[in-house]
């Protein structure tokens, strides 16, 4: 049983949730991480369709951080990372790699495994040379929370640290409200809303049709099918995560309304978009930036590293051509809007919408945008016939 996939997993949540608050009345905030620890501990050996394959990489990649952070020390931490993302390389890459009468890829292949891989990532790039490793129940927890398991959003661990210490305390009547209400409103969005747009809107038109109209519906019906099922899975995460002491961050704020690539990504997936620009934007930039050769090119440093950037988000999700030619799209949009600012603020006047009052530009930065995101994420689902 996959999380959220089920009536049966969100009665799994209410017994975990049960759980905690009893046990807030009987102990210390310090014990509240292994109570945590064993209900996800319990959630991937009895329920998780893939429970050794999960605690494999949650035991190889506590080792190999280890190793790589505390033993080998990479001066330069690619190689750290390459080792960290091996099992999903391997997966995404569907390379044939056998051991004995078996596929490598069938043993370190699960769901979960690309937000898991960022998250290990993220804790390494995180972890000064010298600094003490992590406690094991805690990166554990870290790894294998619940709620977050399947589809993120992807947490960083210094705030699930920081959550997790005070998980008995945050266990009150107020935050209990706020979750039921995330909760609800996620099931609302995922088994209501994008159930509906799923039967009487997505499939109204086959997807291999040629006709333009065929092709709007579709890109339309899509975008907004996604958004509210990725949407209501993200809402119910921060809901039961809430009810069990646990604060998981926002992941969607009306996207819809974005008036640039920069604001759609500040709405949509936002845990991915930040993780992108701390772990990969920001540290591409700064060395694009050493090199001589571009020292007198600041624009085609930031577009470059900005294409790069979104083109890893295609290749995270898959390699494959839909998902690729979409990151390198929201690569381009943003490229794009990046020069448009910096010759906007070099000329010191709006080089596109001139005198135009705000609220004009605001509506129709909305639908330009509205209408690019739709497209890349037209061509991200498959659907496209070309």
């Amino acid at each position: 049983m996959l999380p959220f996939s089920s009536f049966e997993f969100l009665i799994i949540m209410a017994f975990f949730i049960a759980i905690l608050v009893g046990a807030k009345y009987v102990l210390k905030d310090v014990y509240y991480r292994y109570i945590l620890a064993v209900l996800n501990l319990t959630f991937l050996v009895f329920v998780y369709p893939q429970p050794y394959h999960f605690l494999l990489l949650i035991l190889l990649s506590y080792l190999f951080t280890f190793m790589v952070a505390n033993v080998f020390k990479f001066e330069n931490r690619l190689w750290g990372i390459l080792i960290l993302l091996t099992p999903m390389l391997l997966v995404k890459f569907d390379i044939l790699l056998y051991s004995f009468p078996f596929k490598l890829n069938d043993l370190i292949s699960f769901s979960g495994l690309s937000y898991a891989s960022f998250r290990i990532i993220g804790y390494y790039m995180d972890k000064a040379p010298n600094e003490k490793m992590a406690d094991p129940i805690t990166y554990f927890n870290f790894l294998a929370f619940t709620p977050t398991l399947l589809i993120g959003p992807i947490e960083k661990y210094s705030r699930f640290k920081n959550s997790q210490d005070i998980g008995f305390s945050s266990i009150t009547t107020d935050n209990f409200i706020a979750g039921w209400n995330s909760l609800l409103k996620g099931i609302i969005f995922k088994y209501i809303v994008a159930e509906v747009i799923d039967r009487y809107w997505l499939n109204l038109f086959p997807e291999t049709s040629k006709e333009l109209l065929h092709m709007a519906n579709n890109m339309y019906a899509y975008y907004f099918y996604l958004f509210f099922d990725f949407a209501g899975y993200s809402f119910m995460a921060l809901g039961i995560g809430k009810m069990m002491g646990m604060n998981v961050p926002v992941n969607f704020t009306n996207p819809f309304l974005a008036v640039n690539p920069q604001d759609f990504w500040r709405r949509f997936h936002i845990s991915l978009g930040e993780w992108l620009k701390e772990y990969f934007f920001t540290p591409l930039y700064m060395f694009l930036t050493r090199k001589k050769g571009l020292k007198q090119y600041p624009i085609m440093r930031q577009n470059i590293a900005l294409i790069l950037t979104f083109l890893l988000m295609g290749c995270w999700n898959g390699f494959k051509s839909n998902y690729i030619l979409s990151g390198v799209l929201f690569g381009i949009f943003s490229a794009v809007h990046n020069t448009y600012v910096i010759l906007c603020k070099k000329k010191g006047k709006d080089v596109l919408f001139g005198n135009l009052n705000s609220l004009t530009v605001k509506t129709i930065s909305i639908i330009i945008m509205f209408n690019l995101a739709a497209f890349a994420l037209y061509i991200f689902s498959g659907r496209c016939p070309f």
